[in-house]
């Protein structure tokens, strides 16, 4: 065979396999979303079994989002602050509690998270959407506000509006913030906020996937006694918690939305993180 034939053969034997590999990887694939489909309805099957349904608009999520560690950083919080309350003098209180006296408040922050602002009035208008105004309030701060519908609670001329707040589009279903609006104004601001920049991430890979974890949920509740009929929505948020003042940790959740509340189950071990009747 000469060199022009031996060189075709040999571009012909690689086309073949490159074919073959093709093939095989989109049979493959076909064979997991077959497998994934089989144990999603078999999930169903043994829900409806137990007595609970599963909304048949439900997508159960792919990933996980990874397990963070946060950490404070005193520029990002001053200008945060500064963004209301104008140029400030800061002051250490000492046990990582900081005070800033600005122009237009003052506000107090603490290395959990946890901070109070006072503001003047006319810093950040009511108008007639307090919820609005409050989510500018929240985007001037440069906390990240979640898809989390508000709630609003009204007193006569006073106005509550309590945000959640976000990671990165994920949810932190412990860290929330309050607005407080007079008739006219946003007088004041607490809450506990997500720290400010990354510190370490931790992989999920191998957490367990969404079919995993309600058939724990369903051994969970049998055990526990807690009664539901329905899961009508099922998102991974994140669960905040703060051991060393100046850091915290964002874990990953599962959040079962059942129609006795949500129930929440650690992403990683699978053992219920909490049950709360607040949405």
């Amino acid at each position: 065979m000469d060199k022009s034939k031996a060189k075709n053969f040999i571009l012909i034997v690689l086309a073949l396999v490159n074919v073959f590999l093709l093939f095989s990887v989109i049979s493959n694939a076909k064979e997991e979303r077959d497998a994934q489909a089989y144990r999603e309805e078999s999930l169903k099957k043994v829900l409806s079994d137990n007595g609970i349904t599963l909304d048949s608009d439900i997508e159960l999520p792919d990933t996980v989002p990874p397990l963070l560690s946060l950490k404070r950083d005193m520029d990002a919080e001053y200008d945060s602050f500064n963004s209301l309350i104008g140029r400030s003098t800061v002051i250490d209180l000492g046990g990582n509690v900081f005070y800033y006296e600005g122009i237009d408040g003052q506000a107090k922050s603490r290395g959990t998270g946890e901070f109070e602002m006072k503001l003047d009035s006319g810093v950040i208008t009511k108008g007639k959407n307090p919820a609005a105004a409050a989510k500018s309030a929240m985007k001037k701060l440069g906390i990240e506000c979640s898809s989390v519908e508000p709630t609003i609670t009204v007193d006569g001329e006073n106005t509550t509006v309590t945000l959640c707040c976000a990671w990165k589009g994920v949810v932190v279903y412990s860290a929330q913030i309050n607005f407080y609006f007079n008739s006219d104004n946003l007088l004041f601001i607490s809450g506990t906020r997500p720290l400010h920049v990354e510190n370490a991430v931790s992989s999920s890979e191998n957490y367990p996937d969404g079919v995993t974890v309600l058939m724990g949920f369903l051994d969970s509740i049998s055990q526990s006694g807690y009664v539901c009929s329905q899961i009508s929505d099922l998102q991974i948020e994140y669960s905040m918690y703060s051991a060393v003042s100046g850091y915290c940790t964002l874990k990953p959740v599962w959040c079962i939305q059942t129609n006795s509340g949500p129930y929440y189950i650690d992403a990683e071990t699978g053992i219920t993180e909490n049950i709360s009747s607040a949405s």
